[in-house]
């Protein structure tokens, strides 16, 4: 196969366009490439089908988008310019960006407000608010676009002109029913008020044995069962392929030959490691239909917490970092031994974006606390930790990073050790939103006997920032504490 050339891509299904209705997604296209983004043609060819109109209403035809895509192919792009787009229909329109936690939907927001800021179309739009609770793009026309969490939308309900629900797969089915009754009553009062037919947007990669709600879902317009007014866009390799075969994944993966090629591809792979599952998943598009037992159960989680400790003069310190599977953010944790007879407390001490700051802030913290960092030198931490462990003072040439000698069976056997010093009290936790929005969905993957963070099943950083943290720490050598500064 020619690697140097996008494949010709068939998806597992794609609603066809209807040639007779005219389409906005001309436009749509334009505000992508003005936000410095242009649509590649999986892209194109889902936002000129979702963007049909009604000719006998001049509103769009479709009420309803449900697209499953593998991960790097772009999903997030299409409904930021789709997003700006609809607000631009009229004024005081009301759009929603909804992701899996609030966090995840703020990180993708500040985002899209880099690409926003640099493009002309700022002029439409007032200076973003990026205030944690009130994030808001506010239009000149008194339309607004914010991002939220699905999970608190569904019970709080959410109404609006365009709905983005992504990452589906991670909703049940009373979240995703809450997120409906909120929305679709409004719906003709918001067509009447506005003259535009609202919308509702579904997106995600496959899901899991525990994704009730999507994988019903699926399977129904899989078999056929596909409303009227219901565009369904179904990307992946075929469901009998072999997922460890490179040539089949670059043929059917969208954002092949556009947004990375054969090499980053086989690199891809190789973060994922021996986790076939979620590899088959991400990128394959293919449901995980394993075991996904919780990990941490919230009796437990909630019964370990602990007030936040700033660490004194004598303490033991261990810091921890974790790297979700998109390389997003850094999370670092310390674990910290706070004595007095009492078991050692993990906390996070930071959530940094990407991976770039990371160094920095790792190196000013082991010197303050005269403590090493624990890092798993494979999966989505190993570029981090090659960076770390090849940093050299130019002029002694002595290694810069105090590293914990952690060796990849340890990082195997290391949150299973977690978890049972939290079952037998030998540790405790410090309260953290992101922590916390994680320990409900965190699930096991049995690698040989032990187990690892099922990390296609969600982001789990905080929580591998936390193991890390742990497992550096019961593995301190001996040291004497010099004086330690405050976080």
């Amino acid at each position: 196969m020619n690697h140097d050339q996008p494949p010709s891509l068939q998806p597992r299904h794609a609603t066809a366009r209807n040639q007779e209705r005219a389409t906005d997604g001309a436009l749509v296209a334009r505000f992508s490439e003005l936000l410095g983004k242009p649509l590649i043609p999986w892209q194109r060819q889902v936002i000129d089908v979702i963007s049909e109109i009604d000719p006998s209403t001049g509103t769009y035809w479709y009420d309803e988008l449900v697209l499953t895509v593998q991960r790097q192919a772009g999903k997030t792009t299409i409904t930021k310019s789709y997003d700006v787009r609809n607000s631009l229909w009229g004024p005081d329109r009301k759009t929603w960006y909804l992701a899996q936690t609030g966090k995840d939907a703020n990180d993708q927001f500040r985002d899209f407000v880099k690409s926003w800021r640099k493009s002309r179309l700022r002029k439409l739009a007032k200076p973003p608010r990026l205030s944690n609770g009130s994030m808001a793009l506010e239009f000149k026309n008194g339309s607004q676009l914010r991002p939220g969490g699905a999970t608190e939308a569904a019970v709080h309900g959410v109404q609006g002109d365009l709905i983005n629900v992504d990452e589906v797969w991670s909703l049940s089915k009373q979240q995703a029913k809450n997120l409906k009754d909120g929305f679709i009553p409004t719906t003709t009062t918001r067509l009447k008020l506005t003259g535009v037919r609202p919308q509702i947007w579904w997106t995600s990669t496959e899901g899991n044995a525990s994704s009730e709600y999507f994988n019903d879902r699926l399977d129904r317009l899989r078999a056929g069962d596909i409303p009227d007014r219901t565009a369904f866009f179904d990307f992946g390799i075929p469901f009998d392929a072999d997922p460890e075969d490179l040539e089949t994944i670059w043929r059917y993966h969208p954002g092949a030959g556009y947004l990375f090629d054969f090499d980053q591809l086989a690199g891809f792979r190789r973060q994922f490691d021996d986790d076939a599952e979620g590899w088959a998943r991400a990128f394959g598009n293919i449901r995980d239909a394993g075991s996904t037992d919780r990990a941490i159960d919230s009796l437990l989680w909630a019964d370990t917490m602990d007030e936040p400790v700033t660490p004194e003069h004598g303490m033991r310190v261990c810091f921890g970092v974790g790297v979700p599977l998109d390389a997003t953010h850094t999370v670092i944790a310390a674990c910290i031994g706070v004595g007095g007879g009492l078991p050692p407390l993990v906390q996070i001490v930071d959530d940094l974006p990407g991976t770039g700051e990371s160094p920095a802030r790792l190196l000013a913290l082991q010197n303050d606390y005269r403590a090493p960092v624990c890092i798993d030198p494979r999966g989505p931490s190993a570029a981090l930790a090659d960076v770390l462990a090849n940093a050299h003072d130019p002029h002694t040439f002595e290694r810069v990073y105090r590293l914990s000698d952690m060796r990849a069976a340890d990082a195997v056997t290391a949150p299973q050790s977690f978890v049972s010093a939290l079952e037998q009290h030998n540790l405790t936790h410090a309260s953290d939103r992101l922590a916390d929005e994680q320990v409900c969905r965190a699930t096991k993957r049995k690698s040989g006997d032990a187990w690892l963070w099922n990390r296609s099943a969600g982001d789990v950083s905080a929580l591998e920032a936390m193991t890390m943290a742990y497992w550096g720490y019961m593995h301190l050598p001996e040291w004497e504490a010099d004086d330690i500064q405050v976080f």
